[in-house]
This record gives C-alpha cells, structure tokens and sequence, in this order.
C-alpha cells in the first residue's frame, strides 16, 4: 500500500479502530454503572468520577496510550498527552471529545465524548454534577454551550 493511501481520507490522524471500539466499550461500561459525579473522582466508580476523570478512566481502560489524569481544559488543547484536532459539528462521530463552556471563567470546563444512539443521531456521555455519569441527547443547552470538539489522534 502506498503510503499517501494509508493517510488519505478524514480519518487519516483519528484514533485507531481497535482503540475506539474499546473506548466506545469502555464508555458503555461505565454509564450502565452509573457512577455519581465526585469532582476530582478519576480511580473508582464506587467513589465517583469528575466529566475529566470518567473521560481519563474511559481511556485508560480502553489501553490508549500516553494519556495522564488531568482537566477538561489541559484535554480541550491537547496537553498532557491528549493528543486530538479540532472539528466540526458536522463532522462528529463516536468517540469524539466535546468541550462545554457553562461558566465563563473556566473555558472548555467540562468534557464529554460523542456516541450514536440507537437511532443513529449523535448523543452525547458526561459526568453531571448533578445526576453523575449519564448519556443525553445532544441539544438545548448541551449543543448551545458547546465550544469545541476534538478528534483523538492519538493510537494505531
């Protein structure tokens, strides 16, 4: 295969397959659990998770590599081994990272990620502050609020 064919397309620099399914595993995992929202939470279900740590901990126990515990914001500009690139809207598939701005002093604040309903449409997984680890349709104030969104490119 020559190498401009292995690059060619959208989905050149998106997380590799194998680790997206075991991130979409992961992330199914954990929302049937339901863990309740801890902020700082990022080791235990039992204990709680932040929307950072429920991300961090989806990763981790998917196998993606070279990623560490760290905020929305550090995750919203790549750091810390969040390595990703900014997409749009209509662009938006599974797995994705989506980025909220609720208050104005904590830019990209809050992080979710992407995953497709039964229906196929777009919903979105967060840990609530106030119902914990949850799986919402992506509207109102979630699509409203919403200020980046990120495509991994971190894998195989």
């Amino acid at each position: 295969m020559l190498l401009a064919q292995y690059f060619a397309g959208p989905d050149a620099w998106a997380l590799g397959l194998s680790y997206k399914r075991s991130l979409k595993r992961q992330l199914t995992f954990i929302i049937a659990k339901h863990p309740k929202y801890t902020w700082g939470g990022a080791e235990s279900l039992d204990q709680g998770l932040d929307c950072s740590g429920y991300i961090f901990l989806a990763c981790k126990w998917a196998g993606i590599p070279g990623i560490t515990r760290t905020t929305a914001l550090h995750m919203s500009l790549g750091l810390g081994g969040w390595q990703s690139k900014d997409i749009d809207l209509a662009d938006a598939d599974e797995c994705d990272l989506s980025f909220w701005t609720f208050n104005e002093q904590r830019q990209n604040g809050h992080v979710g990620a992407l995953l497709r309903g039964l229906d196929g449409e777009i919903q979105v997984t967060h840990a609530s502050n106030r119902r914990g680890v949850v799986l919402d349709d992506l509207d109102g104030v979630l699509v409203q609020k919403l200020t980046k969104l990120r495509r991994l490119t971190i894998g195989d």
